[in-house]
């Protein structure tokens, strides 16, 4: 019987990004191993935050856009030919801290509450969904808001 690749949620930061506080760091690992339970991915899952220049440099070489932007999602899915017994890396997330910070600030919510939105955001495109439809943009941004609010993150004003 083989088994099954386990599913996990790993956050680094960046050099010279600022570190998350450990309690908000274990608060967006809960949200993001729920997103993965509700929306099973093949493996493990990083999610990098990092600065705008290191963002607009993926941005660019990766999307041809010259611009930074709030999350990237990059799916490293292995395949069958991946080593039996190794943790596959699914997929790897980008999140911009200062963009992330900028748009907590202008909706009016902790950024912890931002953070985990963008996160929810990029596991559900490593999940395979997309929000090229409205009928996409629909089911991600209320899956989203589900997530958030099991995990008491719904972004609220304050």
């Amino acid at each position: 019987m083989r088994k099954r690749p386990a599913r996990s949620l790993v956050i680094l930061c960046s050099p010279g990004t600022a570190e998350l506080p450990p309690a908000q760091r274990r608060r967006l690992a809960l949200v993001g191993r729920a997103a993965i339970a509700a929306h099973p991915l093949g493996g493990a899952v990083q999610l990098v935050l990092v600065g705008d220049g290191r963002m607009r440099r993926l941005n660019a070489q990766y999307r041809g856009k010259d611009r930074t932007t709030d999350v990237l999602s990059f799916n490293l899915d292995p395949g069958p030919e991946a080593l039996a017994g190794a943790l596959p890396l699914w997929g790897e997330l980008y999140i911009s801290m200062p963009r992330a910070q900028a748009q907590a600030k202008a909706q009016g919510v902790p950024l912890l509450s931002e953070l985990a939105r963008l996160l929810v955001h990029g596991l559900l495109h490593l999940a395979g969904y997309n929000h090229d439809t409205p009928a996409g943009l629909r089911f991600m941004e209320g899956e989203t808001e589900r997530l958030l609010e099991a995990k008491g993150l719904l972004p609220r004003p304050t």
